[in-house]
């Protein structure tokens, strides 16, 4: 008997292509960000590179 139960709620609950379709977008989205967020430097970077003549000319 719970067998069954078990077993009509799994067949109900099974996605259909609306939420697969939701689902896929969703992930993609969030890899994409995530890329993003990785691979794009910081927008405010104050640590630039020195001038080397500068460096090398001090007294």
């Amino acid at each position: 008997m719970l067998n069954n139960a078990l077993d009509s709620s799994f067949a109900h609950s099974a996605p259909g292509p609306r939420e697969r379709w939701f689902d896929l977008c969703f992930r993609l989205i969030i890899l994409v960000l995530a890329g993003l967020w990785l691979f794009v430097p910081p927008a405010g970077d104050s640590r630039a590179q020195p001038d080397v003549k500068a460096a090398a000319t001090q007294r």
